[in-house]
């Protein structure tokens, strides 16, 4: 019994510090700040816009696409030719607003978080419209060039805060 008290009180120090120490050892292991870039198959990434855009994957034509992981969400980024119908289709089923394109709107919607690609121009579209809305917690950007047929789109997807 002598050694009772001492020993449990070492323990409970112990713990204690293993306690406060466990995030930052946590945190070399498993960095919530990690952000991983991936380019997409091209082929993948064309079916995947044939699906949204509810055309045939033979309709989308010079598809490049790139997406971002981290901790605070998911962004994705698509080029790609395809005829007016098919964004029509996607505008639609999507909810997709068309709002005025200004430099700013440029900017902080489509160049803020961009990939290391030299194919993300959107600018090179010199449109001064643009289509945007939130679907299923993601947000939608899609610059559009009818005459040229091609368009660039970016969705987001943002982590929602953990409720305790």
């Amino acid at each position: 019994m002598k050694y009772f008290f001492p020993a449990l009180m070492a323990l409970v120090i112990l713990a204690g510090v293993s306690l406060a120490l466990t995030p930052y050892i946590a945190e070399q292991f498993f960095p919530a700040s990690k952000t991983t870039l991936r380019t997409a198959d091209p082929e993948r990434a064309k079916q995947a816009l044939a699906n949204w855009f509810g055309t045939e994957p033979a309709n989308m034509i010079n598809v490049q696409a790139s997406s971002q992981t981290s901790a605070q969400g998911n962004a994705s980024w698509f080029m790609f030719e395809t005829e007016r119908a098919a964004v029509e289709y996607f505008i639609r089923q999507n909810g997709l607003t068309q709002q005025d394109l200004s430099t700013d709107i440029l900017q902080s919607t489509f160049m803020t978080q961009q990939p290391p690609a030299p194919w993300w121009q959107p600018a090179t579209l010199e449109r001064e419209t643009y289509f945007k809305g939130t679907d299923n917690s993601r947000d939608i950007g899609l610059i559009y060039h009818a005459e040229l047929k091609k368009g660039f789109l970016i969705v987001r997807t943002y982590q929602k805060p953990a409720k305790f």
